[in-house]
């Protein structure tokens, strides 16, 4: 997984994403399907990579896979040094995901619904939020409701 070669600032403040809605990316705009998230969290660089590889490995060559998380906040250690060092240096990316906002796209499907919940079923403990599987169908729906 690629690091960001370059940041506006070094080092930045945690974001905050508890008891926010996603407002930009909720609906699919590429697939057919996607995966959603139902809570609030972090993806860190080793889960998003760890994820990554599970479902291209399950899925390859029967659909076309958009990600729509890239690692863009730096997560630092602490210091070694006694107290007045400053922070300590950039140890893990991680993208904050707030709940609603649609993580993977599947492009040009040719699998059923059922296989790919049952390949994310078997992948949601590598998930460190909740996630659920959503469909074009649901977000007509939605928009229908409204």
């Amino acid at each position: 997984m690629k690091i960001p070669k370059k940041t506006k600032f070094r080092k930045y403040h945690k974001i905050n994403v508890k008891n926010k809605i996603e407002v930009k990316k909720t609906k699919l705009s590429y697939g057919v399907y996607g995966v959603k998230a139902l809570e609030n969290g972090y993806l860190r660089m080793a889960q998003m990579k760890r994820i990554k590889e599970d479902i291209v490995k399950k899925l390859k060559g029967k659909t076309n896979i958009y990600f729509n998380f890239y690692p863009i906040f730096g997560l630092t250690n602490k210091g070694t040094a006694r107290m007045g060092s400053g922070k300590g240096d950039i140890d893990d990316w991680y993208v904050p995901v707030k709940r609603g906002k649609i993580l993977i796209e599947f492009v040009n499907c040719l699998i059923p619904k059922g296989e790919i919940q049952k390949m994310l079923k078997t992948n949601s403990l590598k998930w460190p939020i909740e996630v659920i599987l959503t469909t074009v169908k649901k977000n007509l729906d939605e928009n229908i409701k409204k």
